[in-house]
């Protein structure tokens, strides 16, 4: 009998199949463009074959948080708002020239009804933004911001996260929902503790296992 993670490849597999069968029309996204609004209802999904985006949320009082950049691999954007039936809770902007594909929230509801895999798969992938949502969330509540920020760059280095971030400096700041200011400060502490580099402008790891130790610590 097939597991759980098994069924769901093959509902992605099968979905990925059936979006390339449907003459979907498309739409162009330049960069800032939002994808997505804060408090809009969804009527329409977008699949994006590739392209990179950001996704954010603020708050009343005009402060914002970003959950940081994101690289599209045949991704379905607006999923978590039609299965939960609410609307949008981020933002989700273009970093640079996508083309999506419309996929009409109707549609949608006919695929999972034809086969119950893809159903499964996309329980799993709301299941799996839910857990990857919490883990950022409380990281940034019950630890201090130098270990979150030591921990992401160690977690890029040991690929266990994406490689993409911010190239602004106020916008690595917002993923770790703190001013440009406190965020350079803590970036110069790990630089003058030796465990962090900038090589071309990026932050990078000077020496992992220090590093290691110093989360570990």
């Amino acid at each position: 009998m097939d597991t759980l993670s098994e069924l769901a490849a093959q509902g992605y597999e099968l979905f990925c199949q059936l979006i390339k069968k449907q003459d979907l029309k498309s739409k162009p996204f330049q960069v800032d463009d939002y994808l997505l609004s804060q408090g809009q209802e969804i009527t329409e999904l977008y699949w994006l074959e590739t392209g990179q985006f950001s996704v954010g949320y603020t708050a009343d009082n005009g402060r914002h948080f970003s959950l940081g950049l994101f690289s599209a691999d045949n991704s379905l954007l607006g999923d978590v708002e039609l299965l939960t039936d609410t609307r949008c809770q981020f933002d989700v902007r273009a970093n640079e020239a996508i083309e999506a594909k419309v996929l009409p929230a109707a549609l949608l509801t006919e695929f999972m009804q034809r086969d119950p895999k893809l159903a499964i798969w996309l329980s799993q992938s709301l299941s799996y933004k839910y857990q990857e949502t919490m883990a950022t969330t409380i990281s940034r509540i019950l630890h201090p911001l130098i270990y979150n920020i030591a921990l992401d760059i160690e977690q890029r280095f040991l690929d266990a996260r994406p490689k993409v971030n911010f190239g602004h400096v106020y916008k690595e700041a917002e993923r770790f929902g703190c001013s440009e200011r406190v965020y350079r400060r803590v970036v110069n502490q790990l630089l003058e503790m030796n465990l962090v580099e900038k090589v071309n402008n990026q932050l990078q790891v000077k020496n992992i296992d220090q590093l290691s130790e110093f989360l570990r610590s």
